[in-house]
């Protein structure tokens, strides 16, 4: 049996500890401060200041929202557009005069960059001009990306990149007339899916698992992956765009697997461990329900399958947790 005190204070450790008696509780405390698993009072009053600056921040323009609708008859079409502009103009400048180094600063740009859109939506209504909402959408995600740009803001990244999102499935509807399980929106999707995948995975290697804007493309990359790849298994036949949604929704935890082992990012690998299970669960689900037309039997088949798939994947979490301990 290893050392309980051998290697570096892990918190199991030090819990273990505690249990044993060995540690009271204001030292186990003081331990888990030392190690950074337990936030200190500085600790929290960062988390605490920066996501009450960003609420404040996205309530603040949707203030402005509300206020031009619910004064919609009191303002004049130019006089709604004015106001948006002024109020768009006003967060900016503000931006810029408290100053890009510091959090509030860049919060006021931020909502600058936010105001766009609506200011977009009401120069559409006016003036008629027939453009459709991903036209609209892609320059608002253009607008902020250069916001983005100028304050080098997380924030305004991670919204620049859900604004893109957005354009891709308005263009898919609007442009292409279809939907992201059919050609062509399905491979407009899968690009989309795969351009996501990339760019977290780049960001995961070169900065960590903790760079925000790389696990919000992580996450709707996974997302957009696993649904595709679940349509895949469902569907019947196996259409072409089909056939490419469910190799990239398996080779992607794959290369997370890889790149997991090799950074030693045991989140990483959790994530794709996931993937797979659920796109094994669905496969099961086809084969019982679907092929075997399995029904109330088939309910007792699943349970067996999904017990058997959660053991398995307990004891591989159990098996590769020890490791990671082991050699930390």
């Amino acid at each position: 049996m290893n050392d309980p005190l051998a290697g570096p204070p892990l918190a199991v450790r030090l819990h273990a500890l505690a249990a044993a008696g060995v540690l009271d509780p204001a030292a186990l405390e003081r331990s888990l401060e030392l190690i950074g698993r337990k936030p200190t009072a500085d600790a929290w009053y960062g988390f605490a200041r920066f996501h009450l600056i960003i609420l404040g921040t996205v309530l603040a323009v949707a203030g402005a929202i509300f206020f031009v609708a619910a004064n919609w008859d009191v303002f004049t079409p130019h006089a709604r557009i004015g106001l948006a502009a002024a109020a768009m103009a006003a967060a900016t400048l503000a931006g810029g005069w408290i100053g890009l180094d510091k959090l509030s600063g860049r919060a006021a740009a931020l909502a600058g960059g936010l105001l766009f859109g609506p200011l977009l939506a009401l120069v559409g209504q006016v003036y008629q001009t027939g453009a459709d909402a991903f036209e609209l959408f892609l320059a608002w995600s253009v607008v902020l990306a250069g916001y983005a740009l100028a304050t080098r803001f997380v924030g305004a990244w991670i919204t620049a990149l859900l604004l893109a999102v957005v354009t891709n499935y308005l263009w898919i509807d609007q442009a292409l007339g279809s939907h992201p399980f059919e050609s062509p929106g399905l491979w407009a999707s899968l690009a989309g899916a795969a351009a996501l995948s990339a760019l977290a995975l780049d960001r995961r290697v070169r900065r960590g698992p903790g760079d925000a804007i790389g696990l919000v493309a992580l996450t709707i990359g996974w997302c957009i992956a696993f649904v595709h790849g679940a349509a895949a298994i469902v569907v019947d036949g196996w259409p072409l765009g089909h056939v490419v949604a469910l190799l990239l929704a398996l080779g992607l935890p794959l290369v997370m697997l890889r790149l997991g082992q090799q950074q030693g990012d045991f989140g990483l690998e959790r994530l794709a461990v996931a993937l797979l299970f659920g796109l094994l669960t669905v496969a099961e689900g086809k084969v019982v329900f679907d092929v075997l037309d399995a029904r109330i039997g088939g309910l007792l088949i699943m349970g067996l399958l999904l017990s058997a798939q959660g053991y398995a994947g307990g004891e591989w979490f159990r098996a590769r947790r020890a490791r990671e301990e082991d050699a930390s």
